[in-house]
């Protein structure tokens, strides 16, 4: 590590100057700017600050804005590979000696006097009032068409309120809730993202290998995608929604073949498709493909949107056509499982 030079204290100088320092002072939230263009962990981040901030105030003078900067400098410029858990002699200035023999030795007090480091799990339990913040975390993401929130998202908004967590804790975290890979998740995996790492920040949580049974039940569950920019390969065309075989195999049997095109239009093949649904799993897929044909009407009558210049008018009109022939066959197939159960009834009694 080089040492200072005297061109490098009048280029932070400038810098420092240019933050307009209030009693020679500058805080925390004046030099968070520089500190988010580093690039850097926020926990690379706070280790520097904690070591440049010798007077332990939470402001840093010119004098601490050097060693702030020049440690920043060295990380970026890979001049060293990780921060030192103390300052090098020749960074400390002379007037920060004696504060530094002081901060050595109450720390040395403070640790032998602390109890051996326990490891701390996460409690997974969500109070009102974390329900709250969370929630105000939530609604000021943006979000997908679908309502769901990338992790480019995410990450940006919680750096910025919790500064102890590095890229390799969102990362974890993120997998550990999305346990699908999905591109974004909804708003439960995102409570529990955003509360596992509040208490990885605020008590230096373990962030455990796996989640409970009852929050990967939740984690793990389908979502059915409505997104018109998404396209399914076909025999004839590419149909600009999930089809709705899709919503059959994320309800029956995920490893199901899809239909083709032709098959919409092949009563028997339909009816062989369903022939394995209970009653209550024919409702459900067809309140699915009720809801799917709603939105493509919406989109429909949306003709000033900008989405609906890019939509096939035709291609919408037959996708209604094909999903109105679905619904009409489950309930048909429906009623008729109904009259069988009232004959089995009958018959018994």
């Amino acid at each position: 590590m080089p040492k200072l030079e005297q061109f490098e204290i009048k280029k932070y100088w400038q810098i420092f100057s240019g933050l307009k320092p209030i009693e020679n002072k500058v805080n925390h939230d004046q030099v968070l700017p520089i500190l988010y263009n580093s690039k850097l962990d926020s926990s690379v981040l706070n280790k520097i600050w904690f070591l440049a901030d010798i007077d332990e105030d939470d402001n840093l003078d010119f004098e601490e804005f050097v060693i702030c900067m020049r440690l920043i400098f060295d990380m970026v410029n890979k001049n060293i590979s990780s921060v030192p858990d103390e300052l090098p002699d020749w960074l400390v200035p002379g007037s920060k000696v004696k504060l530094i023999k002081e901060r050595k030795k109450r720390e040395q007090i403070e640790n032998a006097d602390l109890p051996p480091k326990k490891e701390i799990k996460v409690d997974w339990y969500m109070s009102p009032e974390d329900l709250d913040q969370y929630e105000k975390i939530y609604s000021s993401c943006v979000k997908l068409t679908d309502g769901t929130i990338t992790f480019n998202e995410l990450s940006t908004k919680l750096s910025t309120k919790f500064f102890n967590i590095s890229k390799t804790d969102l990362n974890k975290v993120w997998s550990l809730i999305n346990p699908q890979n999905l591109p974004s998740v909804d708003r439960d995996p995102t409570f529990y993202f955003i509360h596992c790492l509040r208490q990885r920040n605020d008590l230096n949580a373990e962030i455990p290998a796996s989640l409970p049974n009852s929050l990967a039940e939740i984690c793990n569950k389908k979502q059915v995608n409505y997104n018109l920019e998404l396209s399914q390969p076909s025999a004839k065309k590419k149909d600009p929604v999930r089809g709705v075989d899709n919503v059959h195999d994320n309800v029956v049997d995920s490893n199901a073949d899809n239909i083709s095109n032709n098959a919409f239009t092949d009563d028997n093949s339909i009816k062989q498709k369903y022939a394995t649904l209970t009653d209550e799993q024919v409702v459900n897929v067809r309140e699915q493909l009720e809801g799917l044909m709603q939105y493509k009407k919406n989109e429909e009558t949306q003709g000033g949107s900008n989405r609906s210049k890019n939509v096939n008018i035709n291609s919408i009109i037959d996708d209604l056509d094909n999903m109105e022939q679905q619904v009409e066959l489950l309930e048909s197939y429906l009623s008729n499982k109904r009259h069988e159960l009232q004959s089995l009834q009958a018959e018994i009694s």
